[in-house]
């Protein structure tokens, strides 16, 4: 249980998921971009959401992937994108779960045509999006390895510990 805590500690690990996230969801936003119309129709088609907000979601999500790929790759707002990126990857599971339910055997847009998975796949790579995304959020405060936070942060600290030159006047 020890090594356990050790590794979640670990911030070449947040780095690496970090990274993961980060390329998981730029990839995403990137090969749904493209086919935004398609997209759209296809999150109607699921049925889970009246139409307008399914129209909504659908414009939205590609973007907003994008965005929250960049930041967690960045290190940036660590703790608030990790959050984010776990309510998104709840929905991509129940969306999934329902595709199964559904008889559904592939997951045409997890990734736009660029990558074609099956649902079960797509299922267990939700689960795993999340579980990253929750050690992010748990361990946030030490995920500040090459990230824009830590660079801001260790900015903060010198800028602080510098003795002021106007109190020598």
């Amino acid at each position: 249980m020890k090594r356990i805590s050790l590794l979640m500690q670990n911030s070449y690990l947040h780095l690496a998921l970090r990274l993961f996230l980060g390329a998981t969801f730029i990839v995403s936003a990137v090969a749904k971009l493209p086919m935004q119309d398609r997209f759209i129709d296809v999150v109607k088609d699921y049925h889970m959401l009246p139409g307008f907000l399914a129209s909504f979601y659908g414009s939205v999500l590609p973007w907003l992937e994008l965005l929250l790929g960049v930041y967690i790759l960045l290190g940036m707002m660590i703790k608030q994108t990790s959050f984010t990126l776990i309510l998104i990857g709840a929905t991509f599971m129940v969306a999934n779960i329902g595709a199964i339910a559904k008889g559904m055997e592939h997951c045409g847009t997890c990734f736009g045509e660029a990558f074609p998975l099956s649902a079960p796949v797509a299922l267990a790579l939700d689960f795993i999006v999340i579980i990253a995304a929750v050690v992010l959020l748990v361990h946030g405060h030490r995920a500040r390895k090459l990230s824009v936070d830590g660079y801001f942060e260790r900015r903060a600290v010198k800028v602080e510990s510098q003795p002021d030159s106007s109190e020598g006047s």
